[in-house]
C-alpha cells in the first residue's frame, strides 16, 4: 500500500512530545486538557516460554572506566565454552577448566556463550573485582534448565543484565 506521505514528513508535522509518543510505540493519545505520560524509563518484556511479562532487573552493576570494561571469564566446567563479544570478537572457544580476560570492552557490549556440549551453565558475578571497571564471572555446570544462562549485556551505565 502506498501512502502519500513519508514517515519522515509525518513526523515532522507532529508536535514534539506526540512525536516521541509515536516513535516509543505509544498506541493512543489523548490531545486537550490530558497531560501526556511521560516516556518509559525501562522496557517490557515478555517471555514467550512462560507468557511471564515483566521489567527486567539488573543483575548486578560496575563502575565503568572511560566507558569500557573489562571481564574475566573463568570456566570452572569440564567442557570447552564457545563465546563470543557482540560486532567485537569472532567466536571463539575457551576450554574446560580455564580462564581468560577480554579487556576494552566499550558499552553497551553483548557477551554471548555456550558449553559446545549444549549443558547448562550456572553463572556467578562479582563486580568490581578485583578493581573498578571489572566484571568476574565463573560458570558452572548445572543439571537444571531454570538457572542456564548464555548471555551478559553491559548497558551504558554499567548495568549488568544476565540472561
Amino acid at each position: 500500500m502506498q501512502y502519500p506521505f513519508s514517515v519522515q514528513q509525518f513526523l515532522t508535522s507532529v508536535s514534539g512530545s506526540a512525536r516521541w509518543l509515536l516513535l516509543l510505540g505509544v498506541s493512543s493519545l489523548t490531545i486537550g486538557t490530558t497531560l501526556l505520560p511521560a516516556a518509559p524509563t525501562a522496557i517490557a518484556q515478555v517471555d514467550p516460554n512462560t507468557g511471564f511479562s515483566g521489567i527486567q532487573i539488573p543483575s548486578t552493576s560496575i563502575s565503568p572506566v572511560n566507558g569500557a570494561v573489562r571481564i574475566h571469564f573463568i570456566n570452572e566446567t569440564g567442557s570447552a565454552i564457545d563465546y563470543q563479544v557482540i560486532d567485537d570478537t569472532e567466536y571463539r572457544f575457551l576450554p574446560g577448566r580455564s580462564q581468560m580476560t577480554l579487556e576494552g570492552l566499550r558499552l553497551p557490549t553483548t557477551f554471548t556463550f555456550r558449553r559446545a556440549d549444549n549443558g547448562f551453565l550456572r553463572v556467578t558475578l562479582y563486580p568490581n573485582s578485583p578493581e573498578p571497571g571489572d566484571l568476574t564471572m565463573r560458570v558452572r555446570e548445572t543439571p537444571s534448565f531454570a538457572e542456564d544462562r548464555t548471555t551478559i549485556y553491559v548497558d551504558e551505565r554499567g548495568k549488568v543484565f544476565l540472561n
